[in-house]
């Protein structure tokens, strides 16, 4: 290739980034000057969306998104396109080379023109394809105040649309409700990261989630009682319903149901039906789902797994000592971890949001929980001289050949040593001068018995010292037992 050439490519290199830097300029004027009324608030930088650096210039400088910033011009068109054009949802395309993705160009597109609220609504909300729904999400996860965030996702968070979201085929697909709450609480995402959430924020999010979980799990319970289910769509019927506001924690009231929402305003049918209940004690009217009611009379201090605990038998609550034993390598048994389970008993949520009141549990259960404690507090201490005693049993196997031989070997000698004690105090008491004991206990008076004197005095006799012969005879014989036995 010529000089001449080789100047000419490159001048069109420079024309073609040139023009891309132009046109995503453009974009970003196009959007700082919309002012229509109900946009989303942005806390993001508007120039970066707090996008990784490398994939935000990789997407200004791809044709795709320089034609589509030239091709959309409104929300109607990007919908259209994200209809025709989206196959997945990960920010780069297939193969080895940075290419962005057209999910990534289309995002960013949006992110540029602008959405208000009641056009986000009804992205989310969206029936023909479930990745304007994503491009959605993406949207509010970048660039919404966090603050804000749960308040869009919470219902959406067990929503069972299907969806692929890996480039990759063989990955298979899932659903939205674990797209959204993939986005909630993790920060990587195929490769990039997501803009970090506050830590306040981060740990109410993880408290609402708990929330959340437990209000689907009671939903999908009522949805297998078919006679529930009817008597809440029966209206009138009286019920308890979940309600809570910035002042109040969410609980437990009297409500009865009003209206059955089946579609929404749009005419579109709810994969589950809601109920529009009137609070009997205050008398105001909301909407709540299936999981956020329940029949009349139900306590909710006690939390299903405890109920579970309490209702099963015996022998399953304690399966013998391979499950003690395992207990207690697990430090059940220390007073820190019997108090943390007695207030996760007491506590049916420990967030911002409470569903019991802890000042109304029920005494009979208390009084079972206790000797519930009490009675594993036995069984560990029953485990622990088991392994008490095992361990002196063991010990006792474990002595050596050499000792059982010394204590063999020394039991003669201790014999002899005896014996010799014996016969060393035998001489002593043959050496005693006075009466003989039954000359004393034959007399019949007191001071006879005692070794007194007719006149009171002292008479009793105490023995004499060895002489030298018998000390001589007694340590010649422990000469002998030492040069003999050691």
């Amino acid at each position: 290739m010529s000089r001449a050439a080789l100047w000419r490519q490159e001048g069109n290199v420079k024309e073609r980034e040139r023009k891309a830097n132009e046109t995503f300029e453009n974009a970003l004027d196009e959007g700082r000057s919309r002012s229509q009324k109900g946009l989303i608030p942005m806390i993001s930088d508007d120039k970066t969306f707090n996008l990784n650096p490398m994939l935000l210039h990789n997407i200004s400088k791809s044709p795709y998104f320089q034609k589509a910033c030239d091709k959309l011009k409104d929300w109607t068109s990007l919908v259209d396109e994200i209809y025709y054009e989206m196959k997945h949802a990960e920010p780069w395309g297939q193969g080895a080379a940075k290419t962005p993705s057209t999910a990534f160009c289309l995002l960013l597109r949006t992110l540029c023109l602008r959405v208000t609220e009641k056009q986000m609504k009804s992205m989310l909300d969206h029936v023909d394809s479930p990745y304007i729904r994503v491009i959605g999400f993406l949207y509010l996860r970048y660039a919404a105040d966090p603050t804000i965030l749960f308040e869009w996702f919470q219902p959406y968070l067990y929503d069972e649309e299907v969806v692929r979201i890996e480039v990759n085929v063989k990955k298979g697909e899932t659903t939205i409700g674990k797209f959204v709450r993939g986005l909630l609480t993790s920060q990587e995402y195929y490769g990039t990261r997501l803009p970090r959430l506050p830590a306040v924020v981060e740990r109410e999010i993880t408290t609402k989630l708990g929330e959340a979980a437990k209000i689907e799990e009671r939903a999908l319970e009522h949805l297998k009682d078919s006679k529930m289910i009817e008597y809440f769509q029966r209206l009138g019927s009286k019920v308890q319903a979940l309600y809570g506001d910035e002042s109040n924690p969410v609980t437990w009231y009297d409500a009865v149901v009003d209206r059955v929402l089946l579609k929404d305003d749009n005419g579109v049918k709810f994969y589950r039906p809601k109920f529009v209940v009137t609070f009997t004690e205050y008398g105001n009217t909301e909407t709540v789902t299936i999981g956020e009611m329940d029949m009349p009379g139900v306590d909710h201090t006690v939390s299903s797994s405890d109920v579970k605990r309490e209702s099963a038998p015996y022998h399953d609550r304690h399966r013998g000592d391979r499950d003690r034993d395992r207990s207690y390598d697990r430090g059940r048994e220390t007073r820190h971890h019997d108090d943390r389970d007695r207030d996760h008993r007491r506590d049916y949520n420990r967030g911002s949001y409470r569903y019991d009141d802890r000042n109304s549990r029920d005494r009979s259960f208390s009084q079972n929980s206790r000797s519930n404690d009490e009675r594993d507090r036995r069984f560990q201490q029953n485990d622990r001289d088991h392994r008490q005693r095992d361990r002196s049993r063991s010990r006792d196997r474990d002595l050596s050949e050499r000792d059982r031989s010394d204590i063999a070997r020394r039991e003669p000698f201790n014999a002899a040593l005896e014996s010799l004690k014996s016969a060393t105090a035998s001489v002593s008491s043959d050496n005693v001068s006075g009466r003989d004991n039954t000359d004393r206990y034959s007399d019949g008076s007191r001071n006879a018995q005692i070794g007194r004197g007719a006149n009171g005095a002292d008479v009793r006799k105490h023995p004499v010292k060895k002489s030298r012969e018998e000390l001589a005879a007694i340590a010649e014989k422990k000469r002998k037992l030492m040069s003999k036995y050691g």
